[in-house]
Formats: C-alpha cells, structure tokens, sequence
C-alpha cells in the first residue's frame, strides 16, 4: 500500500470515528472492549498523520549563513527525506507569491530553524536601515508568523553567534530570544547535527530510507604474504663509480677554467627580470578570483571577476552563483583599491590591497563604514 493510500484510509477513519453513527448506533451500548480498541487505534492514527505532515522549515539570511544552512539542508535530507525540509531557494517555484507560500509552507510545518550567524542582526540595505528592524523584512515574517502559529521554533547558533537580547528584537520577535538554542560548529558539524536531528525525530517522521553507514567487516581472511619479486638493478646501482667521478672531473675543469664576465652577466639578467618599482599590475580580466575575509577567525569566500569598460576597470562580485556586489578597480603602481557602488552587505565597503609578488596575490584589509568593521582580506586566482 503506498503512502497516499494509507493516508487516505487514516483519514477515513478518523472521520468515521469522529461522526455520531458510530459512537451512538440504533444499539446505543457497544462492548466497552471495542470502544477502548477503536479509540487507540484513533490516537495511532491521528499521532502518525500530524507527524507525517510536518516538514521543518529554514530560515536563513543569506548573508549570514547562506553556506551552513545549505550544508544543513543536504544533511536533514539524508535523514527526514527532501520533502520534509522547506529550502527557500530550492522549494519555491518560479512565478508564485513568495508571501503567500511561505504561508503556506508554515502551515504544513511543525518546525521552524532560525539561522542566527554573527551579522544576523547587522545587515542593512542599501540606506543604512538594519533589516531586522523593517516589518517587511522576510527573515522577521518568516519567525513571528511560526511563533504566531505556535510552531516549534530553535534557534541555530552558528560561527560563534549569540542569542540576542530581547530589547535587540522588535517586538513580534522578542520570545525569540526565550528559546532555547542548539550550536552548530564546522569543528564537530557531525556530532552537532546528530544532537539536532534527535530532537527533531520526536516531532517529524523520520525517512524510513535513511540508513547509518555500515563499517567495513575486519575479520576477513588475512591475505597470504607472498616474497616479492626482486627488481633489476637500476642504472645508479651499476654505474655510481664512474657518475660520481665525472662529476668530480667536471669540478675540477671548471675551477681551472673559470668562465669569464659571469657576474656581470648575472647582474644584468637580474636588472632584466626585476619589473621596476612603478610598475602597475592589473589583476588578469575576464579570470575569477577568490577574495577571501576573516571575520571572527572564520574565513567567507566570495568570487571576484574583473571586467574592462569604457569608463576604467569595474569588478563584479559572486556569493555562490548569484550576484552579491558591484564596484569600481583603482590601481596605483602595486597598491589595489575596490570600492562597492552597490552590495548586499555594504554598498560603502571599500578593500585596499597590495601585491609582493607581482599581481600574483593580494592581500589588505576590507572596511565596512556603515557596518563599522574591518576584515583581514586577500585575493588569490582560482
């Protein structure tokens, strides 16, 4: 019987064990035995539809936690079956309200996991406005509406975040904070998310699919030692005597015989290889770039590809495949200048950076005026 099917006659019987006909009959007394055996027969059923019909949703920002909630989706997959897990990107169809399918999403979820990263409540648009803080933030809508519907809602702390404050909330969030929160660390992602998973199979059913990995059976016959065939001798082996008196010879000629104006052609090769001082260096176009920016001790990688326009040398900014930010390239002999005209982040952030090595790598600082904040940063070509 498929999983339709069954649901579809637990329906049925819930309703038949709800309606009057069967509980008050013509007869009026049923055997008090059938009664309690149909009235646990009903709690089964009706514990296993609800359950059946939970899925967990995510809630995340995508420039807080984009990449550990995308690893935490894939693992909640594995365990709870892919139509159990809501994934914004992923589960929303092209063409339809956001809004509205969010609600809809809710309505079929029992749990809610809020992604809580170190800028969770930092990100501002493009005016300076934390998001948080606006009503139609999707984020806020996604957690009031759950805790709304009396949803189970954990928070997910990850990167080294923190539960805010409540007076940090507005005020449809502030039981957020009452929550009690489960951490998530890339030291022991394994460990943690097998804590979280437990917790949520007392609420969602678990896929019946999922299997733990098996470890490899040890006691297998040993392997019988067989003597190796000896190898023919190499060149070396036989011909040491004779390489090693050449090279003797070689010496010696070489210091009866000196060769002549070799320091002045060294000197000479070196001034060519050497590029002078004011030299610029252009990162190579059209190539991607990693940047690469420690915050918190926790390295965010973002792509970089420079283009050539008519106005000068913009660079276009790639959080996984979608366009995170946009600027403008300076260069000024080996020093390296960025400056956002538009970001998810910050559209005022600015990198200064500066090559030893040619153009090879950069490396500098990221500043974040609006965010106050500023990151170690380099920039290595993929």
């Amino acid at each position: 019987m498929t999983k339709e099917n069954s649901l579809t006659g637990r329906k049925a019987y819930i309703h038949k064990i709800l309606s009057k006909d069967i509980i008050f009959s013509k007869n009026i007394i049923f055997p008090i035995r059938k009664i309690q055996t149909d009235l646990f027969i009903f709690k089964t059923y009706v514990i296993q539809y609800f359950m059946e019909n939970g899925k967990i949703f995510i809630s995340y920002r995508r420039e807080d936690t984009s990449g550990e909630s995308g690893r935490l989706k894939d693992n909640l997959e594995q365990i709870f079956g892919k139509e159990n897990i809501f994934y914004d990107v992923e589960t929303l169809e092209a063409g339809l309200n956001f809004d509205q399918s969010i609600a809809k999403a809710l309505s079929e979820s029992k749990v809610l996991l809020a992604m809580i990263g170190p800028h969770w409540m930092k990100v501002s648009d493009s005016k300076g406005i934390k998001r948080l803080q606006k009503p139609e933030d999707w984020v806020r809508k996604e957690i009031a509406e759950a805790i709304k519907r009396d949803l189970r809602v954990i928070p997910i702390l990850v990167n080294g975040a923190e539960m805010p404050d409540p007076e940090e909330l507005p005020e449809d969030l502030k039981e957020l904070s009452l929550k009690h929160a489960q951490e998530l660390t890339s030291s022991r992602w394994n460990y943690d998310v097998g804590v979280l998973s437990k917790v949520l199979e007392k609420l969602i059913t678990k896929n019946p699919e999922s299997k733990p990995q098996s470890t490899p059976d040890l006691r297998t016959t040993p392997t019988p030692l067989v003597a190796p065939n000896p190898e023919p001798k190499k060149w070396w082996a036989k011909n040491y005597v004779w390489a090693i008196g050449g090279i003797v010879g070689f010496v010696i000629l070489f210091n009866i015989f000196p060769l002549q104006d070799s320091d002045e052609s060294a000197d000479s090769n070196l001034e060519s290889e050497v590029p002078a001082d004011n030299q610029e260096y252009i990162p190579e176009l059209n190539v991607k770039w990693t940047l690469i920016e420690t915050r918190n001790k926790v390295e965010y990688k973002t792509t970089l590809i420079f283009k050539n326009r008519e106005d000068g040398i913009y660079f276009l900014q790639y959080l996984e495949d979608s366009l995170n930010g946009e600027g403008k390239v300076q260069i000024d002999n080996q020093n390296l200048v960025l400056m956002y005209t538009d970001s998810n982040y910050d559209p005022t952030g600015k990198l200064i950076m500066e090559t030893t090595d040619y153009g090879q790598t950069w490396q500098g600082k990221s500043t974040y005026p609006s965010m106050n904040e500023t990151y170690n940063s380099k920039l290595l070509r993929n």
